[in-house]
C-alpha cells in the first residue's frame, strides 16, 4: 500500500512537470511563442496534450487516498485529492473563452461558452486550492523529528505558499484593476504564474512520494 501511495504520487508530480514543459516546448518549437494562459492551448494544436495530461492528473489524484482521516476531520487527503480531481477535469472539459469563433464542446455547446468558462476557472481555483491545502496542511502533519521532515516542510510550505501567491496574483490579473491587469496579461503573466503553480505542485508531489529525497535532505 505505501509502495502505490509513493507511485502515485511520484506520477502525479511528474505529470505536473510535463504539462508546462511541453507547452513550452511546442511554443519554442513551432514559433508560435507562448500563448497567454495554459487554458489557451485547448484551441492550439497542443489541445490533446493538454486534455489528456489533466484528465491523468484527476484519475491519480481520484484514485490517492492517503492517509485515513481522524475522527471528525473535514479536511483529508481524500477529500482535498477528490476535490482536485473534480477541478482538473473542469478545467479539461469546460474550456476557456475562445479569442476566436470556434467549434464548441460538449459543454459549451450545452451550458454556453460563458458558462462552461465560468466551470473552468471555479475548476482551476478548486485544483490548485486543493493542491495548496496539501503543502500548506496534509503534508505537513505529524511532528518534526528528524531534519528530515523539516526539509521536507519547508519545501512543502514554500510550494503551497508559492501556489496561493500564484492564485491570488492570477486573479488580480482578470478582476483587479485594468491599469495592473492589462499590462500583466500582455507580458502572458498568467501562462507563467500558471506555470510556477504547477511545477510548485509538481515539486511537492515528487517530495512526498520520495522522488527528490536528496533534494529534501540537503535542505537541512
Amino acid at each position: 500500500m505505501v509502495l502505490s501511495f509513493l507511485r502515485v504520487r511520484r506520477a502525479i508530480g511528474l505529470l505536473g512537470f510535463f504539462l508546462p514543459a511541453a507547452l513550452i516546448a511546442y511554443g519554442l518549437a513551432f514559433g508560435g511563442g507562448i500563448l497567454p494562459s495554459m487554458s489557451d492551448y485547448y484551441y492550439s494544436p497542443m489541445r490533446e496534450i493538454f486534455v489528456g495530461t489533466l484528465c491523468a492528473i484527476a484519475v491519480f489524484l481520484w484514485s490517492y487516498e492517503g492517509y485515513r482521516p481522524r475522527p471528525g476531520e473535514w479536511l483529508s487527503d481524500l477529500t482535498a485529492a477528490r476535490t482536485a480531481s473534480v477541478g482538473a477535469l473542469a478545467v479539461a472539459w469546460a474550456p476557456t473563452l475562445p479569442d476566436a469563433p470556434a467549434t464548441c464542446t460538449i459543454s459549451q455547446c450545452l451550458l454556453g461558452d460563458h458558462t462552461a468558462s465560468i466551470i473552468h476557472f471555479a475548476g482551476a481555483f478548486a485544483f490548485f486550492g486543493a493542491l495548496a491545502a496539501f503543502c500548506l496542511v496534509l503534508f505537513v502533519r505529524g511532528p518534526e523529528d528528524d531534519a528530515e521532515k523539516r526539509a521536507s516542510n519547508r519545501i512543502y510550505r514554500l510550494c503551497g505558499w508559492t501556489i496561493v501567491t500564484c492564485i491570488a496574483a492570477i486573479a488580480l490579473v482578470f478582476f483587479g484593476p485594468r491599469q495592473i491587469g492589462q499590462p500583466l496579461a500582455a507580458l502572458d503573466a498568467v501562462f507563467w504564474l500558471e506555470t510556477l503553480a504547477t511545477v510548485a505542485f509538481a515539486v511537492s508531489w515528487l517530495v512526498k512520494g520520495d522522488a527528490l529525497r536528496p533534494v529534501a535532505s540537503a535542505g537541512d
